[in-house]
């Protein structure tokens, strides 16, 4: 795949991270990615942090506190803000982003330990911030599901924040939570056009997957919005209103 543009990602080179005090960064027409083994296989490393649950200051997010049980995100979405979090952890904010996620395998034994402490006064916590806890590996580690059942054992709200249909696996939990009104959804959603969704998000749910999801959660009870953002004018803002009657329609 020498000096030819990367396909199937969001990213199409690597960046440098900015923190090390040497780096190289190539133009874009002279990028060569015969150093990387391969750039479309997405790799995984287990980490092992001490906490799980981040408090979240800022004013303009309407959560208190956060989790993510991966950093780093396979979707590959071409915009998303969190990329440059991940050169806190060593790595790029392009390639790297999507191709080097990280999981934290004991986040469930993390998230216990924290509603186990006395100082804790039950708030909605938010999956998540700066990772989608539904990106593709979580069909085989199910950490989020894992978390769910906590948060369902403790009877803690939760809120979530994604734009993949493998949420729905887990609706016997977020049935459960509803009960008490523990639980709100958020899917991400910016266009109603696949080919759009494909150069965005070329790892993430097709359009007809996420308004399925939508549908099957409003049916099941489940509050759920959709988050439209961003809008790319020129490009989605045409889709504002004819978007906003179909997902009303499903429910959201």
């Amino acid at each position: 795949m020498s000096k030819s543009k990367l396909t199937g990602r969001g990213a199409s080179k690597q960046m440098a991270n900015r923190f090390q005090a040497e780096r190289v960064e190539p133009f874009f027409e002279d990028t060569d990615y015969s150093d990387l083994e391969n750039p479309k296989k997405t790799k995984y490393y287990e980490v092992f942090p001490k906490t799980l649950v981040n408090q979240v200051p800022s004013p303009d997010v309407p959560a208190d506190y956060s989790i993510n049980p991966y950093q780093g995100c396979e979707h590959g979405c071409s915009y998303c803000y969190a990329r440059p979090t991940h050169e806190y952890w060593g790595y790029g904010p392009a390639l790297d982003f999507e191709q080097n996620i990280l999981v934290k395998k004991n986040a469930n034994e993390l998230l216990k330990q924290h509603f186990d402490r006395k100082t804790w006064q039950p708030a909605a916590i938010m999956l998540s911030g700066n990772t989608d806890c539904y990106q593709p590996i979580e069909r085989k580690l199910g950490i989020t599901r894992s978390l769910l059942k906590v948060f369902a054992a403790y009877r803690n709200p939760v809120g979530i924040i994604t734009k993949n249909s493998l949420i729905l696996r887990d609706l016997d939990i977020l049935t459960d939570l509803h009960q008490d009104d523990l639980v709100h959804v958020n899917i991400s959603l910016n266009t109603l056009n696949d080919e759009t969704r494909r150069r965005l998000e070329p790892r993430a749910a097709t359009v007809q997957q996420r308004l399925r999801t939508i549908k099957e959660l409003s049916q099941a009870g489940i509050p759920v919005n959709v988050l439209f953002a961003p809008v790319v004018p020129g490009l989605t803002d045409h889709e504002i209103l004819p978007l906003a009657e179909a997902v009303a329609g499903l429910g959201a």
